[in-house]
């Protein structure tokens, strides 16, 4: 039975993607044209990346994942540590004041998020650890004045020091 079913969706598939082909071949026929004119040359240097703004979407939404999952699995460990009867107060205390300070620090970041978006900074990444502070942001520079408020909202919302903050930016093609 499931074989049968695996059999159908595979046919189904292929019978799909083959008009789709098939359709866009033509479409693509239909409305070529010549165009002669100038090349220019792409002056990127090699291995610099450029992004574009799907793609800071794409890379912001897949590293606020990535830090969503990394937290998820260090609290899903200190909750084993928590909840083993084999360890010693003192370790088990231990374990939960480091998933009071996890928590904390994510609720921080995601406030910090929040209101550099409201500010126009859009497609931010905030990140706290034991040292800094870093803010991705998406711009090719950052100003003085833009530096100053992103500073100011990160040290409110974080408690962090301005000197321990850590401002990148994400370059695009825009």
């Amino acid at each position: 039975m499931i074989a049968l079913l695996a059999v159908l969706i595979a046919a189904a598939g292929y019978v799909n993607y083959s008009g789709f082909e098939i359709e866009t071949k033509e479409t693509s026929s239909k409305n070529a044209e010549n165009v002669s004119g100038k090349v220019e040359d792409d002056d990127t240097p090699v291995g610099e990346a450029v992004l574009t703004s799907a793609d800071v979407s794409n890379y912001v939404a897949q590293a606020k994942l990535n830090r969503e999952q990394t937290h998820g699995k260090a609290k899903e460990t200190l909750q084993e540590i928590i909840s083993n009867e084999k360890l010693t107060d003192n370790e088990k205390a231990a374990a939960v004041e480091k998933l009071a300070v996890l928590s904390e620090n994510l609720e921080k970041e995601v406030a910090a998020e929040e209101l550099l978006g409201a500010k126009g900074f859009l497609n931010s990444i905030v990140s706290i650890d034991e040292d800094n502070t870093d803010v991705m942001i998406q711009q090719k520079e950052v100003s003085k004045i833009e530096k100053a408020q992103i500073e100011d909202i990160v040290t409110r919302k974080t408690g962090c020091k301005v000197e321990d903050i850590v401002i990148t930016t994400i370059k695009t093609d825009d």
